[in-house]
């Protein structure tokens, strides 16, 4: 086994941080990243990485290494990981008394693997923790101002006319949008964490008074919240979709298009209604159309330049009755929330009361935050894609590359020096078609769940799909379901998906573009992702079933066969 990169965009090891997990980090990122947007992650990770630590008061306890080296996000194999030794010394910075375990709420591993120790240093502990504590108790006006941030930073960025930009401009731009990213996710972790630590406490809290509770009380009470910011998405097209349905003859008329034709008749409306849609759509696109799978990955585009999963969504959500309404179905999850609640504070000795309640006022709000902060990153990684677009099509003029997507297999280096006018056509072209061969391999390679380096990569093998089995996973929303498997296998796979109603989603992963699938679907299984993962944060939302943590299950159900889930108990049946 060796030391060196498996391929030549991975970050460098960190010798003194190095414990690694895949577990939830395909949610994020799935599949191989293109070195361009690698190089790019890393810039806008040690950003944030660094800022936690003079929040913390402790860039002398902690040193932050720079790009290569991995930091807390870094790539092995080509695959965006987790750093969680990075990640559990920063936990220690905080941690009095026996330290934190918040991780475990959205990973999937050991239970010591997660588990950090306190500081020795205990009043530099109590310092930090008084630092991030300040953080938690101000996560609502940071997760407003980051918005308006985000949305203007998002918008300026649609508007400005980016062939008027000198090169030098256009790379002052890519900076900027990196630094904001990185600034900006300094809130989605301090949401996180706090979710992740508030939650921990209620669990506790119930275990050691209410020993006898049922399991998903914890869940049930950190769900339901309403004004989810993933669940925005399949909110919207639902309204679309009403939009339509309450015209009949678009609604004949949309259902039988595809999407070429959808798109080019909200180009030029046939007629009053189409009008009226396309204002409507507009409104859509400038608030959501940052959206898309893989959204925080500037190499792929989003809904604002590829509408195809949105107006299939809304094809699927035509056919969908009246009662998979998202809206409703919230309605039901907060009433569901609210009785439990009652019942555990009617069970609850006096004494906790105080505590249990300002635990679960921080979960809730936290929870429902870690969503806002993920989508104002999210905006915020946008901004990177313009200039870098606008930029590929004039080396393209140049003959510097052949093709404009061809500028993701550069580095950032090499992008500089491009926008510079210092980079060799023929150098470059050859260093393209390397890494090209390279990203080939990496795709057909996996990474354990949980290593250390150096690892070996573990080649890819599609398992057997099978006709009657059982599996054991997480249970991470309650309830059961049973429908016919739509097997997604991708991102790229589900831009062209549409889930017909009563069907059960299984996929690698789901995000927060993903969830328009799950108004239509029954229930919904995932190959990873923990209690707090943004699939499951969703599912709860809208009362789907859902479990995660079942490896290789889309390779595993054929698609259409018949299964059952119990998202209470993590178990998938696959039925002849």
């Amino acid at each position: 086994m060796s030391d060196e990169l498996h391929c030549s965009w991975d970050s460098h090891h960190d010798t003194v941080h190095g414990n690694y997990t895949t577990a939830n980090a395909a949610e994020v990122l799935p599949g191989v990243t293109k070195p361009l947007a690698a190089d790019i992650w890393r810039e806008w990770d040690y950003v944030w990485n660094y800022g936690v630590m003079e929040t913390f008061g402790t860039t002398d306890l902690l040193e932050i290494p720079k790009p290569p080296v991995a930091t807390t996000l870094p790539f092995i194999g080509g695959r965006f990981v987790i750093n969680f030794g990075l990640n559990m010394a920063f936990t220690a910075l905080y941690s009095v008394g026996e330290g934190s375990d918040f991780l475990k709420q959205f990973l999937e591993g050991g239970e010591e693997e997660f588990t950090s120790e306190a500081h020795g240093d205990e009043e530099r502990a109590i310092a930090a923790r008084a630092a991030i504590t300040e953080k938690w108790e101000s996560s609502v006006e940071i997760r407003d101002r980051n918005r308006e941030i985000s949305k203007k930073a998002y918008r300026d960025s649609l508007d400005r006319d980016w062939s008027a930009a000198s090169e030098a401009e256009l790379i002052e731009a890519l900076d900027a949008g990196t630094e904001l990213a990185g600034t900006i996710f300094m809130a989605h972790y301090f949401n996180s964490v706090g979710g992740g630590e508030y939650t921990s406490v209620i669990g506790a809290i119930l275990d050691e008074h209410i020993p006898d509770h049922p399991p998903e009380w914890a869940n049930t009470i950190t769900s339901g919240l309403t004004d989810v910011e993933s669940a925005l998405p399949a909110k919207a097209i639902w309204d679309l979709s009403r939009f339509i349905a309450a015209r009949p003859a678009l609604a004949t008329e949309f259902s039988s298009l595809t999407p070429d034709g959808l798109i080019a008749n909200l180009a030029s409306p046939p007629n009053e209604d189409w009008q009226a849609f396309a204002a409507e759509w507009a409104d859509f696109i400038k608030e959501l159309g940052f959206r898309g799978q893989n959204e925080t990955n500037p190499s792929y585009r989003t809904w604002n330049e590829a509408p195809n999963f949105v107006l299939s969504s809304i094809q699927a959500d035509l056919n969908a009755p009246p009662e998979r309404d998202p809206h409703e179905l919230e309605r039901k999850q907060a009433a569901a929330r609210e009785e439990v609640e009652r019942e555990i504070e009617s069970k609850l000795p006096a004494e906790v009361l105080d505590e249990y309640r300002q635990a679960l006022y921080h979960a809730q709000t936290m929870n429902r935050g870690r969503e806002s902060s993920k989508a104002n990153w999210a905006r915020a990684c946008r901004t990177q894609r313009p200039p870098v677009v606008e930029l590929a099509g004039r080396l393209v003029e140049r003959g510097v590359l052949d093709e404009a997507e061809d500028v993701w297999f550069l580095r950032l280096p090499e992008l500089r020096a491009a926008a510079e006018g210092n980079l060799d056509a023929a150098e470059a072209k050859a260093n393209i078609a390397s890494r090209k061969d390279e990203f080939a391999r990496m795709e057909q390679h996996e990474l354990p769940v949980m290593f250390e380096w150096p690892v070996e990569l573990i080649p890819k093998e599609a398992a057997a799909p099978v006709t009657s089995a059982s599996y054991e996973g997480l249970g991470v929303s309650p309830g059961q379901a049973s429908g016919k498997a739509r097997v997604i296998e991708s991102a790229e796979a589900a831009v062209s998906t549409m889930l017909e109603p009563g069907e059960i989603l299984v996929a690698p992963v789901t995000d927060a573009a993903w969830t328009p699938l799950f108004i239509p679907a029954a229930g919904v299984v995932v190959e990873t992702g923990g209690i707090l993962s943004h699939a499951a944060t969703v599912a709860r939302e809208f009362g789907i079933p859902a479990v995660a943590q079942i490896r290789g299950i889309t390779s595993l159900i054929p698609d259409g066969a018949t299964v059952t889930i119990d998202g209470s108990t993590g178990t998938v049946t696959v039925e002849p």
